[in-house]
């Protein structure tokens, strides 16, 4: 517990909301949102944990958290899903206890941590880069796609959601200024990455060996491949394990 506590980093952007909140007499309001996202962000370690991934840092921001993993991209698409789910499912169960025990709250505090946890519920469900609602979409579009159809689908899904997202919030209260410009550079970094991303998947399925839960013959091209499936090419009457094209892929020049 202790290495994990080290890696909990609060964000610049983090400290200076809590002090406009402060200067604003919303300091109440912001401790609560804080220990929110905390408590959203216990719920991924927990399950990272259970799974035996390793955790790079948790950034607690604003409006949220962010948990980094060190694992595979080729893991487990059940295992990403739970993953993703365990946030919110944390925030309900501290619906639940907040509830049985509301008689040793006031009730505008009570009302406020009810009405800030369903806020967080709400928008961590929104498909957007990188919330959770996304990572669900995303992990869901693996289990039907390739890897790569599945990436460039998320990312269409994702700048759409933001659009609506930005023209339903950009006129009101300040803090959403925050959430829309760290979105974007998500969805931008997104962008960056993706051949970088593409290509360490690739590496992954070349350098190890992963238990697969099904085979899929005559693959038409390296762009085609699954997550959790061994792929086969057909060349010649003949099928070529997925290594040796991947290899012929990853040496092409």
């Amino acid at each position: 517990m202790k290495n994990i506590l080290k890696k909990i980093k609060i964000s610049n952007y983090t400290y200076i909301f809590i002090i406009i909140c402060a200067l604003c007499g919303y300091i109440k309001n912001i401790s609560i949102i804080l220990c929110i996202c905390l408590i959203h962000e216990f719920g991924h370690i927990i399950t990272i944990k259970l799974f035996k991934y390793e955790i790079d840092k948790v950034e607690i921001l604003p409006f949220g958290g962010y948990t980094t993993i060190n694992k595979r991209i080729n893991s487990s698409i059940n295992k990403d899903i739970l993953i993703a789910l365990s946030g919110i499912f944390m925030q309900l169960i501290l619906s639940f206890i907040i509830y049985i025990s509301k008689n040793h709250f006031n009730q505008i505090t009570y009302n406020l941590i009810i009405k800030y946890n369903f806020i967080i519920i709400i928008f961590n469900l929104i498909p957007i880069i990188p919330l959770d609602g996304n990572k669900i979409i995303h992990h869901f579009l693996e289990k039907l796609f390739s890897y790569h159809l599945s990436y460039q689908l998320n990312l269409i899904i994702s700048i759409i959601s933001l659009l609506i997202f930005t023209y339903i919030n950009y006129k009101y209260h300040f803090d959403n200024y925050f959430i829309i410009s760290f979105l974007v550079y998500k969805i931008i970094m997104a962008f960056k990455n993706y051949k970088y991303l593409e290509n360490r998947f690739l590496l992954e399925r070349y350098l190890y060996n992963f238990n697969y839960n099904k085979i899929e013959n005559n693959t038409k091209n390296i762009k085609s491949l699954k997550k959790n499936v061994l792929h086969y090419f057909k060349e010649n009457n003949h099928y070529i394990k997925e290594k040796k094209k991947i290899a012929e892929y990853l040496y092409r020049f």
